[in-house]
């Protein structure tokens, strides 16, 4: 297939890999999930940036831009991994609170500019190997697992099987809709839930590529409701 199809048809597999998650783990039906899949697509192609990350003139200031093919700077499908694991630095979410409302989360730092540092200084030190950039490289890869601050966005309302989409805040004059970062209104809406379901849809896309791939797949919530059964939860 040729580069632009087969992105095409990995975005199609992460948007049915969305609506799948949010069936099984968001407990949403499976008619609401399509749709929230099927008009989230701004959800499906920003985790497209990671899922096949392309380093295209994304340079960090040091040098000139870095650019190439298809690359796995953060390590999500090497051979001799067990299994697809949380990355918290670079990991989003779509929250469904009390089954209707649909909320975008994902860290605030660009997760795409720090796997380019992290390509930049992996071809770098291939050539030379210095302590210094050691250090630096051991630094970036500490912080995937440092604790990530988020942004959280609504981005809708799913019922019936539809779903609605929120109104731009750019664009519609809904001033009680209007969801920006920093809006206070906004966040006590976003906190008015009897209950809330995250689901870690990057996860979810990690898991259907490393299967693709023929790479090991340990549902990490399965594990932990095998261990809870068992009694080691």
């Amino acid at each position: 297939m040729a580069p632009a199809s087969r992105t095409q048809g990995v975005q199609t597999c992460v948007r049915l890999t969305i609506a799948h998650a949010l069936h099984t783990t968001g407990a949403l039906t499976l008619p609401d999930a399509a749709a929230v899949s099927a008009g989230s697509w701004r959800v499906s192609a920003s985790l497209m940036k990671l899922l096949a990350f392309r380093p295209y003139g994304c340079g960090s200031g040091k040098g000139d831009p870095v650019r190439g093919g298809e690359a796995d700077p953060l390590m999500q499908f090497v051979p001799h991994a067990a299994e697809a694991i949380p990355i918290a630095a670079a990991d989003e979410y779509l929250d469904v609170a009390d089954g209707r409302r649909v909320y975008w989360r994902k860290p605030r730092r660009d997760a795409y500019l720090l796997a380019c540092d992290l390509h930049r200084l992996s071809r770098v030190s291939r050539r030379e190997d210095t302590p210094a950039l050691q250090e630096e490289y051991l630094d970036l890869l500490a912080r995937l697992r440092e604790p990530e601050d988020h942004v959280c966005e609504w981005i809708g309302t799913v019922a019936d099987g539809r779903f609605r989409p929120a109104p731009d805040r750019f664009a519609e004059r809904s001033p009680a809709m209007r969801q920006g970062i920093g809006d206070a209104r906004g966040r006590l809406f976003a906190e008015s839930y009897a209950r809330k379901v995250s689901v870690n849809v990057s996860l979810a896309a990690r898991s259907m590529k490393r299967r693709a791939l023929g790479l090991a797949v340990i549902d990490p919530l399965r594990t932990a409701a095998t261990r809870k059964g068992d009694g080691r939860a």
